[in-house]
């Protein structure tokens, strides 16, 4: 492609974001807001949890629920940024693998309601492999959406969407929360989690049709076909190279191990305290309402000064519920866990989305995606396997107390070593990976 063509579909590819944004920011916003609906009535840190709990007394096999999740949305991500960083559009892929992650939802909802009584061990499995695809569809999608939303909405105004997102999606969830209080109050299990994935289910094909509406303009791709070993024989150059990024890749993996404590929060409580299965509405309830009222801080906050003081920020508060849920002793400091631990998933949730887009050039977007998320796969996923076996071995609040020091280890690291990437000029990297295909 020459350089004035280059210039001329950019300058076309600006001109469609720019008349598409109010509509794709609107159609998006529903996305994400009925998805994060949908994940309040199937929590993965209250009510899949309580819902293995009927089945198992193994914190292991509780711990996989978790492991699964971020397996899923982690590890194939990396398998899949060849191929999408050569798409010119994203959308068709992000159709086929976000209808796998619907379907589950229904066949799940099917199965609780006819073999509950049959087997528990069988339902658990089922449970789990359905659970499985939903997660490992989403991280095929995973490289192809973030570049997706990193296209649509510009660089200053991603701040004010995640922030709006997050708002919604928890003012949603609270709706939803509130429903599943009086779902698992109000009937018998197995019915009552059932019931929690049949509105999951609905609320989450709400969003994939939202999602159909969205206007993807086409970036001009300069990228070449290669192989798929080619592929991956460069990425070591491209850390070599990019040594703030491969720091930010270090840090990650410190922080990702706070999946050892939060999934058992709500386990950790209702054995304490002999709670019902209602209180587990409750505890999602209060976590969706810290998430809802800072999401539009961290917002603001990531526009204004970068992601990585949210990531720090977040980082701190959750060590901060994590200290309260060890020395908790009564229903309502637990309530505390779970509002703070709001405020920290949503800190998470922004800054993680929004700081990996600003490491690389859009030609290498998908490529610093999938490396962000598949290089702390493993350790995101077997954290909280691990804080299982710890906890069936020794007990919760070893747990709680060692991963209180890996995270002070990994906030260091981010904060000394780690350079806001938005305050550095453009940087090489990115455009090198790019221009070996040229």
């Amino acid at each position: 492609m020459s350089k004035q063509s280059e210039q001329t579909a950019l300058v076309k590819f600006d001109d469609e974001v720019k008349r598409d944004y109010r509509w794709n920011f609107t159609v998006t916003l529903l996305d994400w807001t009925f998805f994060f609906t949908a994940m309040s009535f199937a929590s993965v840190n209250t009510v899949l949890p309580a819902f293995a709990r009927h089945l198992t007394s193994s914190n292991f096999l509780i711990g996989l629920i978790p492991c699964l999740s971020t397996l899923g949305w982690l590890l194939p991500q990396i398998l899949m940024a060849n191929f999408v960083q050569k798409l010119k559009r994203k959308k068709h892929l992000l159709i086929f693998t976000g209808l796998a992650e619907r379907i589950p939802w229904l066949f799940l909802f099917l199965v609780v309601i006819f073999i509950s009584s049959s087997s528990p061990f069988l339902l658990l499995a089922t449970f789990l492999i359905l659970y499985g695809v939903f997660s490992f569809s989403g991280g095929m999608g995973g490289p192809a959406w973030q570049d997706m939303l990193a296209k649509i909405i510009p660089l200053k105004k991603r701040g004010r969407f995640f922030g709006w997102s997050n708002c919604l999606a928890g003012g949603a969830g609270i709706f939803a929360a509130f429903l599943s209080i009086y779902l698992l109050k109000s009937f018998p299990f197995p019915r009552n989690f059932a019931l929690c994935f049949l509105f999951a289910f609905i609320a989450i094909s709400a969003s994939y049709a939202s999602f159909i509406l969205i206007r993807e303009p086409v970036y001009p791709v300069k990228n070449k076909d290669s192989g798929f070993k080619e592929y991956f024989l460069r990425l070591p150059s491209l850390l070599r190279k990019d040594k703030n990024f491969l720091s930010f890749l270090i840090s990650s993996i410190f922080l990702s191990c706070g999946g050892m404590a939060t999934p058992f929060f709500a386990v950790h409580a209702m054995n304490k305290l002999t709670l019902p299965d209602s209180q587990i509405g409750i505890f999602t309830l209060l976590l969706l309402t810290g998430q809802t009222i800072s999401s539009i801080l961290w917002g603001y906050l990531g526009d204004k000064k970068g992601y990585k003081l949210i990531m720090e920020l977040g980082t701190l508060l959750t060590m901060l519920a994590i200290l309260v849920a060890v020395l908790s002793s009564s229903i309502y400091l637990f309530y505390g866990v779970f509002f703070i631990l709001g405020w920290a998933l949503s800190a998470f949730l922004i800054s993680s989305l929004g700081v990996v887009l600003e490491f690389s050039t859009p030609e290498t977007r998908p490529t610093y995606i999938a490396l962000a998320n598949t290089v702390k796969a493993p350790f995101v996923s077997l954290s909280p396997l691990l804080g299982g076996i710890l906890a069936d071995r020794i007990s919760f609040p070893f747990v709680f107390i060692l991963t209180i020091f890996i995270l002070l280890g990994g906030i260091l690291y981010l904060a000394l070593l780690v350079q806001e990437p938005r305050h550095l000029p453009p940087h090489l990297p990115g455009r090198y990976l790019a221009k070996r295909h040229v």
